[in-house]
């Protein structure tokens, strides 16, 4: 409990594995890294709240900007584990002159998987031990 209350406060929130909070656990999608990041370019060209940063098919990361509610900055990691299962990994930041964000952080990648979820077919979270 204390570390979720403690993950609303600051102004930093990634994806893993073994998150404490399922909704921020690595997502993992049946395509390959290819498909997965033009899905994702597709995404950046039609919101216009993402301002793209920086886009390497090369490393598998995605960089952009998200402009509202307040200002953040995402690094998607994505990599292919196994013939068409691919996991998906969130980084987001925030500045601000207050030390805590209020959750926005964990909502931002909420959406985000979500945006993903309705574009590509979802597998599960957390497969690392079971491919």
């Amino acid at each position: 409990m204390f570390r979720k209350l403690q993950n609303l406060m600051e102004n930093h929130a990634e994806t893993s594995e073994q998150h404490v909070d399922e909704r921020l656990r690595t997502h993992y999608f049946k395509a390959n890294k290819p498909e997965v990041m033009k899905v994702i370019k597709q995404i950046l060209d039609e919101d216009t709240n993402f301002h793209e940063l920086g886009f390497s098919e090369e490393r598998g990361e995605v960089t952009f900007e998200v402009r509202q509610p307040k200002s953040a900055f995402v690094v998607i990691s994505i990599v292919t584990v196994k013939a068409n299962r691919t996991a998906v990994d969130l980084n987001v930041s925030t500045e601000s002159a207050l030390p805590f964000n209020f959750g926005n952080n964990q909502r931002l990648i909420v959406n985000i998987y979500e945006i993903l979820k309705g574009k590509l077919t979802f597998v599960g979270t957390s497969m690392a031990e079971k491919l």
